[in-house]
């Protein structure tokens, strides 16, 4: 079991993979990069995307489904994986991700380095390694669109959502803030969101024909959401 230290569980980060994944993981990408006029659909699967709304606790979910399966849990680790292969900061990369980038933060970003990716051409580097790591299988992918970016065949895709309270409480805790702060950062981040998948993919980031299964852990809580995620995996054919 990966073992999350306090720093990268409060950031709702994911722990190191082993060395042999992450040497994996580096090959992906390359291929994405030498593959980007492929235009064949690779075979997918098994797999499974996670969106998640902010404070909901999708990201701790598709640890523990990654725990209890041996699969891998691709987050934050999908974004520093491929900031290394572009050759550029991790925190520049991150601001490109689920967030609103206008022409003028485009402009901003290019003045740091030169060698900065639009957003347009990060998120097709970005879902070609998604769909790589998909056809390797075995993974669960967290965020960026996933959903959208996979083929429905061969994967689960879920939506995690929760009630207002709880993620408001679970944010101010996680990052500590006070309430009033704690509302207007769980504002942002939806809108945030939201906008990353109407921009870049005109779609509603909450609807739920994109997804296979919308999991509310505040009426089930955690464990059962945990075992009822396994099963619809076991269901669809994707697990023993």
């Amino acid at each position: 079991m990966a073992i999350i230290s306090p720093e990268e569980r409060r950031l709702g980060g994911v722990a190191a993979e082993p060395a042999e994944f992450r040497m994996r993981f580096q090959e992906l990408l390359q291929r994405a990069a030498a593959q980007a006029n492929v235009r064949e659909e690779p075979v997918l699967g098994p797999y499974l995307t996670i969106s998640r709304e902010a404070g909901s606790g999708g990201g701790e979910l598709a640890r523990r489904v990654g725990d209890r399966l041996g699969w891998t849990v691709l987050d934050r680790e999908l974004v520093h994986n491929l900031a290394k292969r572009l050759e550029i900061e991790p925190r520049l990369l991150k601001l490109m991700d689920e967030t609103r980038v206008g022409w003028f933060s485009e402009t901003l970003l290019n003045l740091f380095d030169s060698r900065l990716l639009l957003q347009g051409s990060y998120v097709s580097m970005l879902s070609r390694a998604m769909a790589l790591a998909a056809a390797e299988g075995r993974v669960v992918i967290v965020g960026r669109a996933g959903n959208l970016v996979l083929s429905p065949h061969g994967g689960l895709r879920v939506r995690v959502v929760a009630p207002h309270g709880l993620r408001l409480s679970a944010l101010a805790e996680r990052e500590g803030l006070d309430e009033r702060s704690a509302a207007r950062r769980l504002d942002q981040l939806d809108a945030d969101r939201e906008d990353f998948v109407r921009r870049h993919f005109h779609r509603d980031l909450s609807d739920p024909r994109n997804y296979d299964l919308v999991i509310n852990v505040g009426g089930l809580g955690n464990e059962r959401a945990l075992d009822l995620l396994c099963h619809a995996l076991r269901l669809r054919g994707l697990t023993d």
